[in-house]
Formats: C-alpha cells, sequence, structure tokens
C-alpha cells in the first residue's frame, strides 16, 4: 500500500485456515529471553530516564531448581517459585542487605544462595541506572522465541505482557505474564480483563465481537466455585489497585493459577491478574484456576481495540487504555502509543474477512535503528489499520500485540521484517514473547 506521499506499509495477509485448527501455544522459558529483555531495558527505556533507576536485576528462578525459596511472607504465602523469590529479594533490598558494587553484596543467606546459584546457571541479568536502589524483576517462564519452535504452518504472536517497569506494579507481577481472555473449546485458558472487546467464535464458525467481563464468570478453585457478590467479591484494574482490609483470606491470580494468598486484604492486585476476596480464612492445596461461562464457543481472544465490527470500521479508540493524565489507578500496558489516528507501528490482527472466514493481517512496521524513506514500511497508526481492513471490506477485525513483538511464521519463516533491530548490524533482534497463535 502506498501513502500519498509515496512511501509505503506492507501488509502481509493469510487466509483460509479454519478456527478449529487455530490454538493457542507458550513457547517456553528460554534463558536468552533475560538478555533480551535487558537489552532492550537498556536501548529503549533507562536512557530515557536513568535517574529513575537504579540496579535492575533480571531472573528466572524455575522451579525445579534446587535452593531454598522462602515461600511464606509477611501474611502470605507464594505458591510460584519465582513471585516468592521476587518478593523476598526485594524485602532484603528494601532492608539495604542486597546492594550493588560492581557486584552483588548480600548479607542474607538465603538471598546469597539464591543469587549465587541464578548466576551460576546463566539466570540473572543486571543493567544499571544512576540511583543506588536494587530492584529485582521475574521473567515468566513462558518467555521464549516463535522462531525456536517446531515448524507449524503459521505461528503469530497474540497477547499483550506485562514489559515496562510501570508494569510491575505488585510484588506479584512477572514480566512477560500475558493477559486478556485466551479460550480454546469452550476452556477459558486467561480471563477477560480491563474491560477491552473480545473476538469470539462459536460452534459455527462465526465471529462476533463482544464485551466479556471476569464479574460474569465463576471462578473454580478447589472445588469451589467463586461468583462475584455472591459468596467473594473481584477486584481488579483500572478499578482498584489494592483489596480493602478485611478479616479474611485474598486469593491472588494470574492466568490459570493461584499465585498466592494473604490474610487481611490490603493486596496490590497484580497488573496481569485479580484477587478475589473471601470472608474466611483459608488455604489452597490445588492452585489450579478453571474458568466457567464460556462454553458455548471454540474460540476467544481479548487484546484490543476492535478495528471491524459486523462490517463496521472503528475509527476511534473506543475501549480502555492506560492514560496517566487522567487515570487514578495504573492498568496494563501503562505504556502504549495513545493516538489512534497518528502513532505508528508494527500491527497484527486477527478476525473474519469480508466472507465470514478466518483471516489474519500483519503490517509491517518500521526499523527502530535506520527508516529509508520509499522502501521501508512506515509502520501503520491504529486508524490506518482500520482504514486496511475497511478497504477489504473485512467482517470482525481485533488488534492483537503488535510493535516489537509483531510477527508472523509461515512454515518457520518470517517474509516481511521485525521491527526490533540489533546495532549497529540493523539485523532483526527478535523479541521474547509468551503467547502465540499456532494454526495447524
Amino acid at each position: 500500500m502506498k501513502h500519498p506521499n509515496g512511501e509505503l506499509q506492507r501488509y502481509q495477509v493469510i487466509e483460509g485456515f479454519d478456527w478449529d485448527k487455530v490454538d493457542f501455544i507458550s513457547p517456553g522459558f528460554d534463558k536468552k529471553s533475560i538478555s533480551e529483555i535487558a537489552r532492550l531495558y537498556n536501548i529503549n527505556i533507562l536512557p530515557k530516564n536513568p535517574s529513575l533507576y537504579g540496579l535492575i536485576a533480571f531472573f528466572h528462578v524455575p522451579e525445579d531448581l534446587p535452593v531454598d525459596v522462602p515461600r511464606e511472607h509477611k501474611d502470605g504465602r507464594s505458591f510460584v517459585a519465582n513471585v516468592a523469590a521476587s518478593i523476598y529479594l526485594n524485602e532484603q533490598a528494601e532492608q539495604g542487605k542486597i546492594r550493588w558494587n560492581g557486584s552483588f553484596v548480600v548479607e542474607d543467606e538465603k538471598a546469597s544462595a539464591i543469587i549465587t546459584l541464578l548466576e551460576g546457571e546463566g539466570l540473572i541479568e543486571t543493567v544499571k541506572g544512576e540511583r543506588d536502589d536494587v530492584w529485582f524483576i521475574p521473567i515468566h517462564a513462558k518467555m521464549g522465541f516463535l522462531s525456536q519452535q517446531e515448524q507449524a504452518p503459521v505461528l503469530v504472536n497474540s497477547h499483550f505482557f506485562l514489559m515496562d517497569p510501570t508494569d510491575i506494579d505488585s510484588p506479584y507481577c512477572q514480566l512477560g505474564t500475558p493477559y486478556g481472555l485466551a479460550l480454546k473449546d469452550g476452556v477459558i485458558l486467561l480471563p477477560p480483563l480491563n474491560h477491552r472487546p473480545v473476538l469470539l467464535v462459536d460452534k459455527q464458525g462465526k465471529t462476533l465481537v463482544k464485551q466479556r467481563e471476569l464479574t460474569s464468570l465463576a471462578v473454580e478453585i478447589d472445588g469451589v466455585e467463586y461468583v462475584h457478590n455472591k459468596n467473594s467479591v473481584f477486584h481488579f484494574r483500572p478499578e482498584q489497585r489494592q483489596t480493602p482490609n478485611h478479616t479474611g483470606t485474598d486469593i491472588i491470580i494470574t492466568e490459570d493459577k493461584v499465585v498466592a494468598i494473604r490474610k487481611g486484604g490490603g493486596t496490590t492486585i497484580p497488573m496481569a491478574g485479580f484477587v478475589i476476596s473471601v470472608e474466611n480464612t483459608l488455604d489452597i492445596t490445588d492452585t489450579q484456576v478453571t474458568y466457567h461461562g464460556l462454553e458455548a464457543y471454540s474460540f476467544g481472544v481479548q487484546v484490543g481495540p476492535s478495528m471491524m465490527e459486523e462490517h463496521k470500521m472503528i475509527g476511534s479508540l473506543n475501549c480502555p487504555f492506560y492514560d496517566k493524565k487522567k487515570d487514578e489507578v495504573p492498568f496494563p500496558s501503562t505504556v502504549y502509543p495513545l493516538p489512534f489516528e497518528t502513532a505508528r507501528a508494527a500491527r497484527i490482527a486477527v478476525g473474519a474477512n469480508k466472507e465470514g472466514e478466518a483471516v489474519l493481517i500483519w503490517g509491517e512496521g518500521a526499523g527502530k535503528l535506520r527508516y529509508k524513506p520509499k522502501q521501508d514500511s512506515t509502520g501503520c497508526s491504529l486508524l490506518e489499520l482500520a482504514q486496511f481492513c475497511a478497504l477489504q471490506e473485512y467482517e470482525n477485525i481485533l488488534n492483537l500485540d503488535g510493535g516489537g513483538s509483531a510477527q508472523i511464521l509461515w512454515e518457520g519463516v518470517r517474509h516481511m521484517q521485525i521491527s526490533d533491530r540489533y546495532d549497529p548490524s540493523d539485523l532483526e533482534a527478535e523479541r521474547p514473547v509468551p503467547s502465540a497463535l499456532r494454526i495447524r
């Protein structure tokens, strides 16, 4: 496609696949994801505001790592080793027992054992701003690279995930946690969040764009079904950042797992999850979470915003995205190109074409190091993506995660370039992602 000034925007469109052949996958953890995240912070985040940051340590603690990670913490207990390690290490750092002097200076024996083992296993990387404090950020166990997956006809990144420092706003946050509804064959893999539209596919293969809220679901844990405002209260962003104090228990959930419990309330809600408050004191024996309420659908995905709804173009940002100028409670993603009309980037979208058949779209972005006018893609704004979809007379289209994550692999090969690049070679720098759509 040509812009009026002669500059280019390339699109890759894939059609002719069946919804029952589409499922969700996770690349699975790759050590290289830690160093790639550290590189992105060094290039894109720290230079903008170095005075805001001290030493940031990105790490990952596998569940089977042979080290004593304290699971019990003040008023609560963590069930995920990565989260438990983050809480413990950050508490020690806040008390001044972990410092940075060109290397870690650690007074606490347990913290020292954790850091030493992570260093030995290549599971920790550091970046440094101008401040003296130390902050440990855990990397999610799903973070990996699509290009390293076994070949499938099509792989494409799907969900937003926690990435920016301001996304890590709760002790229960892990960088790389995906969020927004993911549904396959009536089973909810990720719950709906943030009041954004959902692309749903019914059992007959018909697509529709709807609002689906967490509060309309029943959430089953340990054989008990929790329903909002009946036997429990659901707390989530953007309505709340913290649960109120109470005498019962907070159940802290991300994706389809309980990550922690806390007694007495006052819980900072995870950015990519929610909290269920119950009146009684309880423990959790099985951390698996099962969601009920969307069994009638064969597929569903929530990222947003929508581009087309029932053949009508959506010409504005019609769902919530965080704006620090007006929103009191941060919610993910905290850094997002809000100007619908002008903010250009690589884009990914999915939905139905004018015949109602499945379609997948990649709008190539401009390289983040160098841009050659009238040779490279400019990247498209959300409005320009919507206009492209309207020109094709598509039926229902939902925007997925774009930017440096945007990519489609067709039989293991990318036919357009991703935006992130290595300096000075300008070679593609593949960004790790936690979730993808696979078309078989």
